[in-house]
């Protein structure tokens, strides 16, 4: 980390002034933790189809479409683990569509794709956003086809991306249409738009979508914004590392689209309750709240330690610091393992009911 990025701090801190400079420490090295609200986006997108949902949004319809809006900026160049991004995103995509039901429609854009990351191709950049795969059943040879031609190219136009997709689903209302949206991003938009209120626009249009979003590999900037327009539409967003965690995560999309299937086929208008003791991987879900919490602390520990080195701040500061620092990690595990606990303890198989005790913890946890 640029260590410019900190405050300065005097030769003789007080206790306020190193709290202070403690509290700017975690803001830049935060690493995200769920808690309770995203407990809740979980289960009730995995309790997708339930009798016991409300409203329409979340209903089984007589058609199913999902549309994927894929990143095609320059920085999906970059590689994890010897791979190229944009390799990972489209091997990753090809699996989840692969096993789609044969009656789901599956749509394709990509935006950024044009151009380069040069301010003398800004403008040509920022206006590409297309439609490569229209939406209709799934057919092997095209569709790879047209994934194929997908390269990483120049700047991020998020919001440019969300109003095509508007228009997109514009002949799938949500009256006998369930739309489900995922859109892929490294990082934040960079041609001036505002994907926030982007997102809101159509998830409050007639389509009524489900958007959940994938941040890969996205630094903190990018997933601050991508996270709130997630928020801002009750979407899920789950930040993916590599190739195998961003596979598992559109994998969710086959389990709700198996279950659409099934509904179809047996012609019923509801479909039975799930039971919402399986539909949180609690496992999962508190694994990734522990790493996260531990990666924080050897990540501020790490830092604490060059700033010593180089004499940024003095022993005695370094050893209260520390100090803060194991204090404040420990309480976070306690309140992990609290939150694991009463996931738990959520012994019924009825979603408003698991959603109500979820609610519950969340506003115990926020007074």
């Amino acid at each position: 980390m640029n260590r410019e990025l900190l405050p300065k701090i005097s030769s003789q801190p007080s206790k306020e002034e190193l709290d202070q400079y403690y509290r700017e420490l975690v803001r830049i090295n935060q690493y995200p933790f769920k808690g309770p609200e995203e407990a809740i986006k979980q289960l009730t997108f995995e309790s997708f189809g339930s009798p016991d949902m409300e409203g329409t949004r979340y209903e089984f319809k007589e058609n199913l479409n999902i549309l994927v809006l894929l990143d095609a900026s320059g920085s999906m160049a970059n590689q994890i683990n010897g791979k190229q991004m944009m390799d990972s995103a489209k091997d990753s995509i090809n699996a989840f569509v692969s096993n789609l039901p044969e009656e789901a429609n599956i749509g394709l854009r990509v935006y950024g794709h044009k151009g380069d990351g040069s301010d003398k191709n800004k403008d040509l950049s920022c206006g590409s956003s297309e439609l490569k795969y229209p939406i209709s059943a799934y057919e092997e040879t095209s569709f790879t086809k047209a994934l194929e031609t997908v390269k990483p190219a120049g700047w991020t136009p998020i919001d440019l991306a969300i109003q095509e997709a508007e228009r997109d689903l514009a002949n799938y209302s949500s009256e006998s249409n369930t739309n489900i949206i995922y859109l892929v991003s490294d990082g934040v938009e960079t041609c001036n738009g505002d994907p926030v209120k982007a997102v809101k626009t159509l998830y409050d249009s007639n389509i009524s979508p489900v958007v959940n979003i994938i941040g890969f590999d996205v630094d903190n900037e990018g997933e601050a914004q991508l996270k709130e327009m997630a928020d801002t539409v009750n979407g899920i967003y789950q930040r993916v590392s590599d190739e195998n965690e961003l596979k598992k995560e559109l994998d969710k999309i086959n389990d709700i689209s198996m279950a659409w299937e099934k509904w179809k086929k047996r012609s019923e208008t509801k479909i039975s309750s799930k039971d919402t003791r399986n539909a949180i991987d609690i496992f999962v879900y508190i694994t990734g709240e522990e790493y996260n919490a531990s990666f924080e602390e050897l990540t501020i520990d790490n830092l604490l330690f060059d700033l010593k080195e180089a004499g940024d701040v003095d022993k005695e500061s370094y050893k209260y610091l520390q100090q803060v620092n194991d204090e404040y990690h420990d309480w976070i595990k306690e309140e992990v393992e609290g939150f694991k606990v009463m996931l738990e303890q959520i012994k019924v198989d009825n979603y408003n009911e698991a959603k109500k005790q979820l609610e519950e913890i969340y506003q115990k946890n926020t007074q």
